[in-house]
C-alpha cells in the first residue's frame, strides 16, 4: 500500500490516521507540539484528564457518535443537564468518562497497533512535489535537525493559512493560494482555572448584563455541568476572542490572568483570588475561521488534502463554528476518497499486468 503523511495530531489527523492505517496504508503523523489532541489537547489535574479548551458532545453529533461506537467507547458518554445563562430551559450535553483523552488515546492506540507512527516536536517547514509524483514533507526537529518523509498522499490538518505558508514548493495556482489565504481566522485566549468553588450553576454564560467592556466572550463552568469529578476542585474556563494585534495576545500569561480575573470579579464580587487553586492559559492562533470558501478547497492539488474546519462547508453564508462533528465528517470523507483512489489505481495496475501477459 502507499504511504500517507498526515500533518497534525489533532482529532481530524488522528481519525484519518486510524482509518488509513486500518486500510493498510503506511501512515506517519507529524505533530509540532510535544503532545497530541490539537484543540482537544488535555492536561492532568488531580486524578483526571481535562481539556485545555472547553468541549462537550451534542445529541446531533452523529459522526462523532459513530466513531465512539466503532471504538467501543459510546457507553463512556454520559449526559448532563446544561443550563445556558439567559435561557429558560436546560439542554442535554454529553461528556466522556475520563474526558476527551479517552477518545484521543484510543485513536492513537489504533494507529500504532496498525503500524502507524506519530512523531512529536516535528515542525513542517515545506511540502514539495517530486518528479515521480510523490511528495516530500520537510521538517525541523526540536534539536534543529532536519527530517524528510516521502509519501504518495499528504493530509494537512492545520489552518488553511498554515498550509499556504508551507506549500511554496507545490504547483498551486495563484487563484487557489488566494482563496486559501482569504479564509481569515479569529484567535482565542482561554484561561482554565481550578477553583475552590463556583458562584454560578450556569454551564455557559455569554451575556454579561451591564458590562460592555468585558475582555472575554464567555464563561464555561465545566464542573457546574459535569460535576466535580476527581480534579481536586471545580473547573472553570474564561474564553476570549482576540486579534493578534491586541496587546493581550503578546502579553504574559500572568497579565492575561490578572485582567480576565479582575473583570470576572466585577460579575461575581464574592469570588477572591484565594479561591483559585491553579490556572493555565492557552492561546490558539487559528481558532475559528470567519467564513467558508465559495468552492470546495479540501484537495487543492492532486493527492494533497487540507482537513481544516474552515473547509467543512462551502458556498454558504453560515457562520463557521468549531463543531467536532463537521471535522469528523470531513476526515471520514478524505480517508474514503484516498482509499477508493488507491483501490482504483491498484485495480488498473492489475488490469495492465493481465493485458501484458
Amino acid at each position: 500500500m502507499s504511504k500517507v503523511c498526515i500533518v497534525g495530531a489533532g482529532l481530524s489527523g488522528l481519525l484519518c490516521g486510524m482509518r488509513l492505517s486500518k486500510a493498510g496504508f503506511d501512515v506517519v503523523i507529524l505533530e509540532e507540539l510535544t503532545y497530541p489532541g490539537g484543540l482537544l489537547a488535555s492536561t492532568h489535574i488531580g486524578g483526571e484528564y481535562i481539556e485545555l479548551l472547553p468541549h462537550h458532545i451534542r445529541r446531533t453529533d452523529k459522526a462523532l457518535h459513530a466513531v465512539a461506537r466503532e471504538l467501543g467507547i459510546d457507553s463512556k458518554i454520559k449526559w448532563y443537564d446544561g443550563f445556558w445563562y439567559g435561557r429558560a430551559s436546560r439542554k442535554k450535553v454529553g461528556y466522556f468518562d475520563g474526558g476527551f483523552a479517552t477518545l484521543i488515546n484510543l485513536l492513537i492506540q489504533n494507529i500504532t497497533d496498525n503500524g502507524g507512527k506519530i512523531l512529536y516536536s516535528t515542525s513542517v517547514s515545506e511540502i514539495t512535489k517530486n518528479d515521480d509524483g510523490t511528495y516530500c514533507t520537510s521538517c525541523v526537529l526540536s534539536d534543529s535537525r532536519k527530517y524528510e518523509t516521502i509519501s504518495d498522499y499528504v493530509i494537512f490538518s492545520g489552518s488553511c493559512r498554515s498550509f499556504v505558508n508551507v506549500s511554496h514548493g507545490l504547483p498551486l495556482s495563484m487563484n487557489m493560494r488566494d482563496q486559501l489565504m482569504n479564509l481569515t481566522y479569529q484567535s482565542r485566549l482561554c484561561l482554565m482555572l481550578l477553583m475552590k468553588k463556583l458562584p454560578s450553576d450556569a454551564y455557559i454564560q455569554q451575556k454579561f448584563p451591564g458590562k460592555t467592556n468585558t475582555p472575554f466572550a464567555r464563561i464555561v463552568n465545566h464542573s457546574a455541568c459535569f460535576s466535580d469529578r476527581n480534579y481536586g476542585g471545580q473547573i472553570m474556563y474564561i474564553v476570549g476572542k482576540c486579534q493578534i494585534s491586541d496587546p493581550l495576545w503578546v502579553a504574559s500569561d500572568q497579565t492575561v490572568m490578572e485582567e480576565y480575573f479582575r473583570a470576572y470579579r466585577k460579575l461575581y464580587p464574592l469570588i477572591k483570588k484565594s479561591d483559585i487553586k491553579s490556572w493555565r492559559l492557552t492561546k490558539v492562533r487559528y481558532a475559528v475561521s470567519e467564513q467558508f470558501p465559495e468552492t470546495d478547497l479540501s484537495e487543492p492539488i492532486e493527492n494533497i488534502f487540507v482537513c481544516s474546519s474552515a473547509l467543512t462547508s462551502h458556498s454558504t453564508t453560515d457562520t463557521p463554528e468549531n463543531r467536532m462533528d463537521r471535522i469528523v465528517t470531513l476526515a471520514n470523507d478524505i480517508s474514503a476518497r484516498i482509499t477508493i483512489r488507491e483501490n482504483n489505481q491498484n485495480e488498473h495496475k492489475e488490469e495492465v499486468i493481465v493485458t501484458a501477459l
